[in-house]
Parts: C-alpha cells; structure tokens; sequence
C-alpha cells in the first residue's frame, strides 16, 4: 500500500516538475489533446454499439476527429517568412500541430478497424476526385523547391480525404447532414475565437487598422455567419443569432476585403436560393448599416482609406501584378505543376512575385502553379459536382429541411467562390477553408443521394 502510494506521488511530482519546465506550446498541445480526447470519449467509439458497427457513434467520432483537423491551424499557430523557411527552419508550434494530425490519423485508424467499409469507396462517387487529388498532391511533393515541406502537408490532405470519406459512410439520414453542419458550426466558431481573442490578448490589437494578423479572417467569419444564420432560420433558437452578430462584427474589424465582399454575395445568395427576396432585402440592408458603423467607430474606415490613397485597387493590391509574373512558370509546367504547396516559396522564386506573397491568391491559380492540370482537373470537377449534386434538391426538395441544407451548402460555395477570386480557398493548404470546401462535397453527395435513389445505389451498393 505505502509503496503504491509512494509510486503514485513520485509520478505527480515529476509530472509537476516537467510541467512547471514546459514551454507555453507544449502545454497548449496537452490542452487542446485533452479536449480532444474528452470529445472522443463523449463520442464513444469505442462502445458496445460502436463494436456492432452502429453508425452513430462512428459518425461521432469521424467528426470529432475532423474538427481537430480544422482547428490545428488556428491553434497551433506559426508565423514564419519565406526566408526562413527556405533554410529549413521549423517552429515548434508547427511540430505541435504535425504531431496533431499524427495523433488524429491514430484515432482514425482505431476506430476505422471497426468499420472499415469507407476505405474500400475511396474511389466511389464525387469523393473519387479527392482522392485523385491527394494522389497528384502527394506525387508532385518531389517537385517542390521544399519536398519535405510539401509531403507533410500532403500528408493532412490525405488524412482530411480520408476522414471526409469516413464521414459520408457513416451518414444515412438527415440527422447525420446535420450533425455534419453542426461540427462545421463548431470548428469555425473555435477558430473565430481563437482569432479574435489572440491578437486583444497580445500588445497590440490592430495591425494596420486590421484585427490581428490573420488576413483571411473575415472570410472565415463570412463562413460562420451563414451556418448561424442556417441553424437560426432551423431553430429559432437567439444564441445563433448572437453567432451571427458575433461573426460580423469580427468580420468588420478584421477588415479584409475579399472576405467582406464573398459573405455578402453569399448571404444574399442564400436566400436567393431559398426564393426569399424580401429576406434577402432585410438583410442586406442590416449587413450594409453595420459595415456603415464599423466605418465611422473602427479603424476598418481607416483601413480602407490607406487602401483607396496608395492606389491597389487596380491591381487588386498587387494581386495582378503577382499573376502576370507567375504566369511563364505556371505554363513551363503545365502538366504536373511546381510541386504541391511551392506556391509558399514563390517570392523567393518567382521575380516579380511581392514580398511574402505565401500563395497565388487565387484558388484556382494556386492548384495550377502547384499541380498543374494534373490538380487542375479534379478541384474542376468537385466544384462541379457540387452545384449539379445540390441543384435538385433545392429545385425540387422532398421537404422543406432538405432545402434549407442545400441552399446553405451551396451558398457556402459560392463564398469560397467568390473568397477564392483573391485568396486561395480551396486546391491549396489543407486549412478549414479547403476542408470546408470538402465537406460541401460530402453534403451534397448526401443531399442528392436522399433524393436520387439510383444514385444512392451507385454511391453505397
């Protein structure tokens, strides 16, 4: 008894003694695994039911593993210029956040043994072209001025392909649909948090008018403005009405452009699809009085006036002038690109390229200059896919509900659409916004398959 006392003591004091020692990122990454864990154990993969295949709690799992996925980039943030980076240089929030997905791919392959089926549709239905493209990604990674730089984000997109195929097995109804938009819901309120809070609890809030560092975060808040605003119009419960005012004021004080003008369109489109013009109306005029505060009382006014006297606008702040002097590179390797993610080192190898640049700042560009047509092709056809899989069930609906779930995630598109014009929403880095992009897929191969019973046949036999 003493000497089990004893054992037990000494574990807590070295454990106390290695925590006390510990660097703020360790102990973030020992946070955010025991929330993860937590989730999982709420999820209960591993349960009786789980075990006789029930679909539920491998649902549950798949997308608390997915949420993970979303929130590393917010979470385990890491800040690096490309010259640095070129050298080889690693900070140890990036080593956190690999060691994230390493830790997810355990818990997927865990839970995976129980239920299995998913790995044999890898190449089943509209997800065939994530997988496709995940291959090309992986293959072009030698390509790349940075290989290893490449294969490791090659290795979340396959992990993310992976999970979002798990996913769509594991969903059967409407409740599945969801709880699919609920855990989008989740990951990007977290990550709206996280990117609001960051920067008020650093030295200094406003950076050139804007809110933190993080240029694309009114888009992310365009995103989760319009599942507030979904879940609001299902509900009628005020705490997403409180999300969605929450969102647009971040998305004002955040202060990026393209992200403010892709939410607007997609709000609108929003109940555009839904045949509500009247909404529609309300709405905008709601968007435009708060933009029109925001302007008077934040620096976002401030912001935009830098922006109108240094004269970007007609190169989109240096945009087109990025485009033109990447161009001869993109068409030298037309076929199999630059190598997946050499897009974060074209400043350093593209003359002409801006300070930084990071990426294309353009979706579709950015899969070229990358994967060339290789990677072009597949991003082509998911997008595709995801307006023809959704364009019955918002045309003809076999309930009120189902519309409401298309017309959201075709508006979700239709902002990283939109959003992609200027940044690289989808086809680049496996962040929340490609995943979000991802999951549009996986939604609307459900949607379609509730109603188009041959197509279900074909999806799941």
């Amino acid at each position: 008894m003493l000497l089990s006392a004893g054992g037990v003591c000494s574990i807590a004091f070295f454990s106390i003694v290695a925590l006390a020692f510990a660097s703020m990122d360790f102990l973030q990454f020992l946070f955010w695994c025991a929330v993860f864990f937590a989730a999982l154990w709420l999820a209960r993969p591993l349960s009786g039911r789980a075990l006789a295949a029930e679909r539920d709690s491998f649902l549950s799992a798949t997308l608390v593993i997915w949420i993970f996925l979303m929130i590393s980039g917010a979470v385990f943030i890491h800040n690096q210029t490309t010259a640095s980076a070129e050298k080889g240089n690693v900070d140890q929030s990036a080593i956190y956040q690999a060691l994230s997905w390493i830790l997810s791919l355990f818990v997927l392959a865990i839970v995976s043994i129980f239920r299995p089926a998913y790995l044999r549709r890898l190449f089943v239905g509209s997800l065939k072209w994530a997988s496709i493209f995940a291959i090309v990604a992986v293959l072009s990674c030698p390509l790349s001025p940075k290989p290893l730089y490449s294969l490791t984000l090659a290795f979340k997109l396959c992990l993310i392909v992976l999970t979002s195929c798990a996913i769509a097995e594991s969903i059967d109804d409407e409740i599945g649909i969801n709880r699919t938009f609920v855990a989008l819901f989740v990951a990007m309120l977290i990550i709206v948090l996280i990117d609001f809070l960051r920067p008020l609890l650093g030295s200094d809030a406003f950076v050139g008018g804007r809110l933190g560092a993080m240029i694309g975060l009114s888009g992310t808040c365009g995103v989760l403005l319009l599942l507030s605003v979904l879940f609001l119009w299902l509900t009628k419960n005020p705490w997403f009405l409180v999300c969605a005012l929450f969102s647009v004021m971040v998305m004002m004080l955040a202060g990026t452009k393209g992200g403010m003008v892709a939410s607007f369109v997609s709000l609108i489109m929003f109940f555009s699809f839904l045949k509500r013009p009247a909404q529609a109306l309300v709405v905008s005029i709601i968007f435009s009085i708060i933009f029109a505060l925001c302007l008077v009382f934040t620096p976002l006014g401030h912001s935009l006036q830098k922006y109108t006297e240094a004269g970007s606008a007609s190169t989109l702040t240096g945009r087109t002038d990025l485009w033109d002097a990447t161009w001869p590179s993109i068409k030298s390797h037309i076929i199999l690109g630059n190598g997946y993610r050499a897009s974060r080192f074209l400043s350093a190898e593209v003359p002409g390229a801006f300070a930084e640049a990071g990426n294309m700042h353009n979706s579709f560009l950015e899969v070229l200059y990358n994967n060339g047509l290789a990677g072009f092709l597949p991003i082509a056809v998911m997008s595709f896919l995801i307006v023809f899989n959704l364009k019955d069930p918002i045309l003809r609906p076999t309930n009120l509900r189902q519309k409401y779930f298309a017309a959201a995630a075709l508006a979700l598109f239709t902002h990283l659409f939109v959003w992609g014009l200027v940044a690289a929403t989808f086809g680049g880095a496996p962040d929340d916004r490609f995943m979000t992009f991802l999951a549009i897929l996986v939604i609307s191969m459900l949607l379609r398959a509730q109603s188009d019973q041959k197509y279900r046949n074909r999806i799941y036999g």
